[in-house]
């Protein structure tokens, strides 16, 4: 399916003015992200420990750190589907 010149101008306007809303978007939410990641990063790291002295206390607390990580992560999810919906 080809555009035509004028369907392609109008779609590059429509991005240039939806762009920056997302950014913001994402911006916004950047910090849940960062630490997401890094509750995820504990957690594989304590599980790498757990496999390397088995310690049982490090498999509970990597799976604690694991399911925490991906609750922030969902949350930060929920909140940009969210703001999506909230378009002003």
């Amino acid at each position: 399916m080809r555009m035509t010149p004028e369907e392609r101008q109008e779609l590059d306007a429509w991005v240039e003015k939806e762009y920056p809303k997302s950014m913001e978007r994402i911006d916004a939410l950047n910090p849940y992200h960062q630490i997401g990641k890094k509750v995820i990063f504990a957690g594989i790291l304590t599980y790498i420990l757990y496999i390397a002295i088995d310690f049982t206390i490090l498999k509970t607390l990597s799976i604690v750190f694991l399911l925490l990580g991906m609750l922030i992560e969902a949350f930060a999810l929920v909140a940009y589907f969210k703001s999506l919906s909230n378009d002003k």
